[in-house]
């Protein structure tokens, strides 16, 4: 019947709860299930597994909410199917986010080669900022120990002939206290709006 569900609505992938033991084993509830989703699996269907572990309390917490008394409450089966669905869907979104925030901090990592050693010194792009028709871009060394004390360093941007991009150590100390006076006032109006 699992089958036939899945073909009517074109689905191939199947959330199976997982019942273990609160201390993480698998018990013969465990190996019902198991021997099930293999067949399952037989049939072409692949089997998400969720830790159901804690979901019947969830959903007879949600019963008891709802105002359902207990004999009605051991047969709403379905109320501890959407528990394990929802604690599924929980998990996929903040693996989600947690992906995204890393992408993001990825896209956010500018590596430069240092100088004199011709090493890679990777650093956190902080802002980009505008100083008399010119764009500075404030930087922070990425693998710097994270105790709240970071150095911000202020680079030039330039453009090469080829339309790329390159940074260039800004040496008037004039403009660099003005570009990172420009850079404070940023992170000050971001604190200000609460981020």
């Amino acid at each position: 019947k699992v089958v036939e569900i899945c073909q009517r609505y074109d689905t191939t992938q199947v959330l199976s709860g997982w019942p273990l033991n609160m201390d993480g084993t698998a018990g013969f509830q465990s190996e019902k299930v198991k021997a099930f989703c293999e067949q399952l699996e037989k049939a072409g269907l692949s089997v998400v597994y969720q830790d159901e572990r804690l979901t019947t309390v969830t959903a007879t917490n949600a019963l008891i909410e709802g105002n359902m008394h207990r004999a009605e409450r051991k047969h709403n089966v379905d109320k501890v199917a959407a528990a394990v669905l929802q604690q599924y869907l929980d998990t996929c979104r903040n693996q989600q986010q947690q992906e995204a925030a890393k992408m993001e901090e990825q896209d956010n990592i500018i590596e430069l080669i240092d100088d004199e050693t011709g090493a890679p010194i990777r650093f956190q792009h902080l802002a980009t900022i505008e100083h008399e028709g010119e764009l500075y871009i404030a930087l922070s060394e990425a693998d710097a120990p994270e105790d709240g004390q970071c150095e911000v360093f202020i680079m030039q941007v330039a453009q090469e002939e080829d339309g790329t991009e390159s940074y260039i150590q800004v040496e008037d100390e004039a403009v660099q206290q003005a570009v990172f006076d420009k850079f404070l006032q940023l992170v000050n109006e971001g604190s200000d709006d609460g981020e």
